[in-house]
């Protein structure tokens, strides 16, 4: 245990260090299982995105309602659903709890051979920096600049579909128990651009690489600070695999 807290303490001290590096309490941050993952969205990670997107979306949003009954109407809202339940999309996840975006790093022991990555962004600056300081802070859902990339979601491209290169960080409505709990930020990409290759990005970009050594330490850390799957993940399948887990069946 000695062991477990040791490494918390370490990264929390690196954590320290990125808040003031960054110059904000008000971080997001994302933890990848994989210290060499880029910060890309799933969807600009194959080819002929545009047109997988419009697809997947489409059939999604076609099957969801019986299945979801309280399925939205508005667009940002489905597509937020969307991301929450897997299906690869132009949004990347970001939370604003720090032990929440460590637990995604470490939390998978599929990786447990692999270095992990805790990632800082200041969403502000990121703003800024991508829109030649027109936008000066974090956009919401029904703001023009994310409708018009959530519109194309929804719609195949055309010849005249040639949006600017743009990443913008941005919020959106609780509309799910998942949301809530793992307390998510987002950004929207119109560009297979990966996020750490901006021009000056350590302006409002940080990067902790997590060694595979302290990955099992750092998740009994956290689960006993109560942050574990059944928590970030309230549903009744991970409800069951937890207690399958708890009593050893």
């Amino acid at each position: 245990m000695n062991e477990s807290f040791r490494a918390l303490n370490d990264i929390l001290e690196k954590i320290s260090e990125v808040y003031d590096q960054l110059g904000t309490e008000n971080l997001w941050w994302r933890g990848q299982p994989e210290a060499g993952l880029n910060l890309i969205p799933r969807l600009y990670r194959r080819p002929n995105p545009r047109h997988r997107e419009i697809n997947m979306v489409l059939n999604f949003d076609r099957q969801a309602h019986l299945r979801y009954p309280a399925w939205p109407l508005e667009k940002s809202h489905r597509l937020l659903l969307m991301q929450h339940y897997g299906l690869p999309t132009r949004l990347l996840y970001w939370t604003m709890g720090v032990l929440t975006a460590l637990y995604f790093a470490v939390g998978d022991d599929n990786y447990n051979d692999k270095d992990a990555a805790l990632w800082a962004l200041n969403p502000v600056k990121l703003n800024r920096k991508m829109t030649d300081d027109r936008i000066t802070g974090v956009l919401n859902h029904e703001e023009t600049d994310i409708k018009n990339h959530i519109d194309r979601a929804f719609k195949a491209k055309t010849a005249g579909d040639t949006p600017e290169v743009e990443i913008l960080a941005m919020t959106g409505p609780e509309l799910d128990l998942r949301m809530l709990v793992q307390w998510g930020a987002y950004t929207i990409h119109s560009t297979d651009l990966k996020i750490e290759e901006i021009p000056t990005c350590e302006e409002f970009l940080s990067k902790i690489i997590i060694p595979q050594t302290d990955r099992p330490h750092l998740k009994h850390a956290l689960h006993i600070a109560g942050f574990y799957s059944v928590r970030l993940f309230p549903d009744l399948q991970s409800l069951a695999k937890d207690s399958i887990n708890l009593y050893g069946y």
